[in-house]
């Protein structure tokens, strides 16, 4: 009687341990959306007020592919030789074999795993016994609770966000070569006027010069010019050594010796029409770094799932054959061959609580991933603001700039006139040339800022810059 009552007890024990198990085991988390993770990780964020769920609103402005909207020949050159011979390309390529690897790895453990063991030895071998022999045995986990099929997930996450980090990488190689090349066609230009302005001061010097010698002009007024002419001798030089950097600095990115080789043109391209407003905020889960980031939170998930997973049982079937025979010792028959079935169950029964410390620590990393997914959005959300309100503000400075350039080159076409009828000399020619060098200089520098913009935008929407 107590032997019976011992044994249910025993027995209910036993079911609820497994009922528990796998209850557990039901819970397997699945892969979570951006919506979900963003309102977990931003539960008390708002969505800033010029994004919208209006779907409709799109256009060239904001598609894939922007690198060709600039519509520049040369560019698009450099960014496919790049692509090609930029030594970070053949990182980037390393790491994607590397994350395809990760995703074998963990998927090889859903198959059967077949090992084979041999012995050939004589009468006077290392143990006398003259045995010979093999045995090939396979040996195969049942995924009853999911385990391994969630490692795989949890791989197949981990090499998503390893691929959306290189796609990160890839798009700051174009951005930042495309932005390097306009500035390196602007500091092309700038140190051409600069050079002229030099040339203008010294001539102004010259004549203030010739002035002095027949008592036009003070020597105060001549020591002013001939130091006006040195320093714009020094800002040619420093103009020419820029120019020579940025260069170089391209030239480096496309993967060339770094020799400082003059670009073919240094013509910019037009700023694109302005973004259209309400964009929509899941243009944002294009981000390399969003995807990424939510990614690295599944992943985490998963990897916690799996080490709860690591607390139920382990089953396996086995099967295996094998052939026996010694020189010495007389065996059934003479040599002697096996197969057979079977199965085993491993279970944890204690393990010093190493299991579940591995589970507290997996659900830190867990958690710890999900703020940072909030942080990386915020930061998305962030750059938007600053490139949007950025190119606004620059677009409408290079107006502005473009308005003191064309009267300032107005002015020099008075000023030639007045030089053609004897109104003025020479002297007021050179500082207007001068003047309507330095305004050029600034609105060249305006439009270079506002492509800059452009680019730092398309980068904040995310997209890719080639279709």
């Amino acid at each position: 009687m107590f032997k019976n009552i011992t044994t249910t007890r025993f027995t209910l024990m036993v079911n609820a341990l497994l009922a528990a198990m796998l209850l557990d085991a039901c819970m397997i988390s699945k892969v979570q959306t951006s919506k979900e993770l963003t309102e977990k990780s931003l539960p008390s964020a708002a969505i800033p007020s010029q994004f919208t769920v209006n779907t409709n609103v799109n256009g060239p402005q904001v598609d894939d592919g922007w690198l060709k909207q600039f519509n520049d020949t040369e560019l698009n050159e450099l960014v496919a030789e790049a692509l090609k011979n930029n030594p970070d390309i053949r990182v980037m390529a390393a790491r994607r074999s590397q994350s395809e690897s990760l995703i074998d790895a963990a998927g090889g453990a859903q198959y059967p795993g077949v090992n084979a063991i041999g012995n050939v030895g004589g009468k006077s071998g290392s143990n006398g016994s003259g045995l010979t022999g093999y045995y090939i045995g396979a040996n195969w986990e049942l995924d009853l609770w999911g385990r391994v099929r969630t490692s795989v997930a949890g791989a197949e996450q981990n090499a998503k966000a390893i691929n959306a980090d290189q796609d990160a990488a890839r798009l700051s190689l174009i951005a930042t070569l495309t932005k390097s090349v306009w500035l390196a066609r602007n500091l092309q230009e700038q140190a051409n006027l600069a050079n002229q302005n030099a040339l203008a001061a010294n001539k102004y010097a010259e004549l203030m010069q010739a002035r002095e010698r027949i008592g036009a002009s003070s020597p105060a007024e001549v020591s002013a010019a001939v130091i006006s002419a040195a320093q714009s001798k020094d800002a040619a030089l420093n103009a020419a050594q820029t120019r020579d950097q940025a260069l170089r600095a391209v030239e480096v990115l496309v993967g060339r010796y770094p020799k400082a080789q003059a670009l073919k043109t240094t013509d910019l391209p037009t700023l694109p029409a302005p973004v259209s407003a309400g964009l929509p905020a899941d243009l944002l889960e294009r981000r390399p770094d969003v995807i990424a980031a939510e990614a690295r939170v599944n992943s985490a998930f998963y990897l916690a799932d799996e080490k709860r997973l690591a607390r139920l049982p382990k089953i396996s079937l086995t099967a295996g054959f094998g052939y026996i025979n010694s020189q010495i010792f007389s065996l059934i028959n003479g040599a002697n061959t096996s197969f057979g079935l079977g199965a085993n169950a491993a279970i944890p029964l204690f393990q010093g609580g190493t299991i579940e410390a591995q589970i507290a620590y997996q659900n830190a990393e867990a958690q710890a991933a999900l703020a940072n997914y909030g942080k990386t959005v915020l930061t998305a959300f962030n750059d938007v603001e600053n490139a949007l309100s950025g190119e606004a503000n620059w677009r409408e400075r290079s107006k502005q700039l473009e308005i003191q350039l064309q009267e300032q080159k107005r002015i020099m076409r008075n000023t030639d006139a007045e030089l053609q009828i004897g109104r003025i000399d020479q002297r007021q020619v050179q500082q207007q040339i001068m003047k309507t060098n330095t305004s050029e200089i600034s609105w060249r520098q305006g439009k270079v800022d506002a492509l800059t913009q452009r680019v730092n935008l398309y980068l904040a929407l995310g997209g890719s810059a080639e279709k």
